[in-house]
């Protein structure tokens, strides 16, 4: 668990140190600009709810650097919470220094980042519910196959083969009726062996676990994320043509190295698409799979010969 959090903490460096920058030289410019207030004007009850404020607002920020990985919504919800954290220091730092009345700008600076803070804030917050809401989805319809084990995989608490088999067979059904385009990304992790052995099973299941919850914040209410074998992990994506499709493959390859900057692990992704200009498209989940994995293969080598190339 303290290696997933400061692996999050990892991701957000370069953000954490331009912003203590920020505030450390918003505080210099005050000390700078103004005179320190002798003690028997100080009111410290007030100081008191300043410092709670701050301390409550730092709090938010720490938490969410802790458990969000890098992305969109991630930067709303940062932005947002470092405005108010520098917001309410420079409210702490009022409290003590007093500045000239011809002086204006430590007043502005105290004032607008907040509601600006707020309202990043609050776009944040809207992404996040709309992530929450694509892993509700799959925990409600999962319910209905608590009872049956073998639907689900035990780690990652993601769909299995089983089910995916199932899905894909009615998404394919559905796509050769309405002529919709249909995609599936398969997805393997190259080096997962080698982690494994180096930094123990344990942390090859947090890993998996991580990625697991990394690609469900990713994805749509309507596509679907399972598990198919050991490392290997398979995305349905209905009403999806190939080149968004490729996007979302690249995008989860960068999210992954910023998992583990350091680590030599590589996502290697192939996209499989079906539409109406496709002839002899696989007519089963089944062959659908095996034609995904074939090609994955192929990929690997690939990917693998040219690593080693620029190593």
């Amino acid at each position: 668990m303290a290696k997933g959090i400061n692996m999050m903490w990892r991701q957000h460096l370069d953000k954490l140190a331009g912003s203590l920058i920020l505030i450390l030289f918003a505080v210099l410019l005050a000390c700078q600009l103004g005179e320190f207030k002798p003690p028997s004007r100080l009111d410290w009850w007030d100081s008191l709810g300043e410092i709670t404020t701050l301390l409550v607002a730092i709090s938010w920020l720490c938490l969410i650097v802790s458990s969000r990985p890098r992305g969109p919504v991630s930067n709303w919800l940062f932005a947002g919470s470092f405005l108010l954290v520098f917001s309410y220091s420079l409210d702490v730092v009022d409290e003590f220094i007093s500045y000239p009345d011809t002086i204006r700008l430590m007043s502005w600076l105290e004032s607008f980042p907040a509601p600006i803070g707020m309202l990043f804030l609050t776009f944040g917050l809207v992404g996040w519910h709309r992530e929450q809401l694509a892993i509700n989805r799959q925990l409600q319809v999962r319910e209905l196959f608590l009872r049956d084990h073998q639907l689900l995989d035990p780690l990652t608490q993601l769909y299995g083969p089983l089910y995916l088999q199932a899905v894909l067979d009615r998404e394919l059904e559905l796509h050769r009726q309405q002529q919709q385009p249909l995609s599936i990304l398969m997805l393997d992790i190259a080096g997962f062996s080698d982690y494994n052995r180096r930094f123990g099973i344990a942390a090859g299941d947090h890993l998996l676990t991580q990625f697991s919850e990394l690609m469900t914040h990713q994805l749509r209410q309507r596509d679907l994320i399972c598990r198919y074998a050991g490392d290997c992990f398979v995305a349905v994506l209905p009403q999806t043509e190939a080149a968004t499709a490729q996007v979302l493959n690249r995008h989860l390859q960068q999210q992954l190295q910023q998992l583990l900057p350091q680590q030599s692990i590589l996502l290697t992704g192939v996209v499989l698409e079906f539409s109406d200009s496709h002839n002899h498209q696989p007519q089963d989940a089944e062959a659908a799979l095996k034609l995904a994995n074939r090609e994955l293969v192929q990929a690997k080598s690939h990917a693998t010969q040219l690593h080693t190339s620029t190593a």
